[in-house]
Parts: structure tokens; sequence; C-alpha cells
């Protein structure tokens, strides 16, 4: 897979861009703060179908487009196993919008939502916050493994959007159940619902834990050079035995009613599962050094680079931002030629000079939303 080319108006810092794109490494330099990172946020929205930054989508619009009323436009032709394809993602500043923005996406001229589009293109992001994956909160970590499964398997993305769509539904019962204004009965069909749809999600996300975990521990071996060995599992909230089940699901469920019903809220079910990862058997979100923790989310990016390229077919894009500051000469140099086995790359850097001579890549200069290529390394 290859983005040949990417379309940018009034996107956060850029008022208007149009960068061709070829295969392999591009690296992308210049000072902080000059839209290095923006770029990279666009081609991955494009891939999953929102922004993985933002608050909120206006955010998304540059300010002088915004409070003007104007709009923002996100596009880029995509070269994949199958053909060409042409995305694009519009945000209006509308007035009278819910959100105070209507999106509007199109895959190959047609109209379609975002469930649609992701998967279209499959990206893989390196950014500098990753070590959140180990050091935040479960929901990062859910995020991460929401993200992989939705690009390689649209009944994944649909599944989840159900069980979110239910669990809401229920959330609200549970509130008015205890301010006196439902009752027990009505929780029922929530319940079947709840059951069934989260038993969907889970057989999904356990089918790819048994891949995911040995490229996890593989791609950290790379990395830490032989230090301890790093394990992968699911840690969920609901009991399991081959293979999750609608009926035990709802074991969970009967087991935890006075807890949740005093809560107002569901205690158990995938959106409280998470990752459990641990060195030996010390859990690393409690006693990893930084470093550990940085080389424990770089391998976590990597095996779902190696996941995704698996079950698609197709070799997802590379996005690294700003991820090479934090490291060594000798793991920069791994974590580029993890990068450099894929069709396409694009990293970001403040520092050329942390790339190694020898490397092979196209050189853009980014400098207030202003790309220009230069003709090789810049020094100094």
């Amino acid at each position: 897979m290859q983005l040949t080319s990417l379309s940018l108006t009034n996107f956060r810092s850029y008022r208007s861009l149009d960068l061709p794109l070829g295969p392999g490494l591009t690296m992308v330099h210049g000072d902080n703060a000059q839209g290095k990172s923006n770029l990279l946020e666009a081609v991955y929205l494009l891939a999953i179908g929102k922004s993985y930054r933002a608050t909120t989508e206006r955010e998304l619009v540059s300010w002088e487009a915004a409070d003007a009323g104007g709009y923002a436009i996100v596009a880029a032709r995509v070269s994949r196993g199958d053909g060409p394809w042409e995305l694009r993602v519009g945000f209006d500043c509308a007035d009278g919008a819910p959100s105070g923005v209507v999106k509007r996406i199109r895959v190959n001229g047609a109209p379609k939502r975002a469930s649609e589009l992701v998967g279209v293109m499959t990206a893989v992001l390196f950014s500098a916050e990753d070590i959140d994956l180990v050091f935040g909160s479960p929901q990062g970590r859910r995020r991460y493994l929401d993200i992989l499964l939705s690009q390689q398997s649209r009944h994944y993305v649909q599944a989840l959007q159900r069980y979110q769509r239910v669990l809401l539904q229920r959330n609200h019962l549970l509130r008015a159940m205890r301010e006196g204004r439902a009752g027990a009965d009505e929780l029922t069909f929530w319940d079947d619902s709840l059951c069934r749809e989260g038993a969907d999600v889970l057989s999904a996300r356990y089918d790819a834990m048994e891949r995911l975990a040995p490229l996890v521990s593989e791609a950290f071996a790379r990395l830490a050079g032989g230090e301890q060995a790093l394990s992968v599992s699911y840690a969920a909230t609901t009991p399991w035995d081959e293979r999750p089940s609608p009926e035990l699901f709802a074991q969970a469920l009967a087991l935890t009613q006075a807890q949740e019903r005093a809560a107002a809220m569901t205690v158990v079910g995938p959106h409280r599962d998470d990752l459990r990862l641990e060195l030996g058997d010390v859990e690393l979100v409690r006693h990893a050094s930084r470093g550990q923790g940085r080389l424990a989310a770089l391998g976590l990016r990597i095996a779902e680079g190696q996941l995704l390229h698996e079950r698609t077919g197709d070799a997802p894009i590379i996005l690294l931002d700003d991820v090479l500051s934090e490291l060594d000469p000798r793991r920069r140099e791994l974590v580029l030629g993890e990068a450099l086995r894929y069709p396409q790359a694009l990293v970001t850097t403040a520092d050329p000079a942390q790339i190694m001579d020898g490397i092979e890549a196209r050189w853009l200069r980014m400098s207030d939303g202003v790309v220009t290529e230069e003709p090789a390394r810049p020094q100094g």
C-alpha cells in the first residue's frame, strides 16, 4: 500500500498543501511547531476516520476558516493491491451543527460513513505519546487494540459500534433504575443484546491476541537486546474458557448486579478490559523504568504493523512522529530498520543529525506549514 499524494486545505496550520509522495522513506524535518505532526495526523485521520489527538473536530479547521464558517479538507490518493483509491474527508463549520462541524466522507467519490472509510488505507502511527500505552489508563490500551482490529476488519468496526450503542442504553437504564424511574425487568432485553454483541467483540480480540502477543515479545527482544522477555496478555473482566460466549458474559453480569446498580453503570465487559504487559512477573505499568516503557510501546507498534500486514495482505503505511529523539543511536537504527521493511514510511524529526549516514530517504523541510524538498540530508 502506498500514499501517492496528500492534499490539505485549511487543515490545522495548513492553508493549502499538495504533496506528491513516493515509496520508501520520507523524512520531514523542521523546528518544533511548524506543522510536522499535523501532516502525519492528516494521514492517520484518513486511516482511522478521526483525529487521534483532537478533542473536537472543529480544532482540525484552521482558526481563520473556522471563524469565517469555512471548511477544511483532507484528501489523498492511495495505491493498493487492488488498484487506486481516492479518499476525502471534509469538515464544514456549519451553523447549527451539534458539534459545530459537519463531517463529510467520500471514498472514490461516493459518500460514506466513517466506519466505511476505516481500513481502506491502513497505517501505523508511532508517536512520542505512545509511552502512555504502558503507563497510561486501560482506555488507551483498549483503543490501541480497537484501532488495530478496526483497520483489518469492517465486521469488528460494526460489532464494536453495536456494543457501544447497547452499552449506552443499558447505562441509561441503570441510572433510571437508581432514580426509581425504571424497573429491573427492563434490563432483560439490554442484557441479552450486551452479551451477544460483547461476545462478538471479545472473540475478535482474543483471536488477535493469539498472534499479537508473540509478535510484541519478538519485537521487544530485538529492541532490548536480550533483556527480560516481555509478555502481553488480555485481562478480561468476564470469564471465558476456550472462546468467549454470551452465556459466560451473562454469568459475569449476574455476579455484579449489586455493584453495577450502586454505580449505575455496567462494570464488566470489553469496555472495562485491559492489556497486561509484564517483564518476568512484574507489571510494567507499576514497576518499569521509562526506558523499558518506551521499548515496550515501540514493540506494540511494530507488532501492530506486522499483524495488519498479515491479516490484510497489504503493508500499512508507517508514520513515525518524533519518536527517535528519546532513543540511543543503536535503537534509532533498529526502529528505522523496522520502518524500512515497509513499502512506505513517513518520519518527522527536529534534528536531522540523529539520522545515521547511509539511510536512503527523500528529505522534506517543514517551515510554518510550507514544505520544501531538499536534495540530501541537511548538514549541521
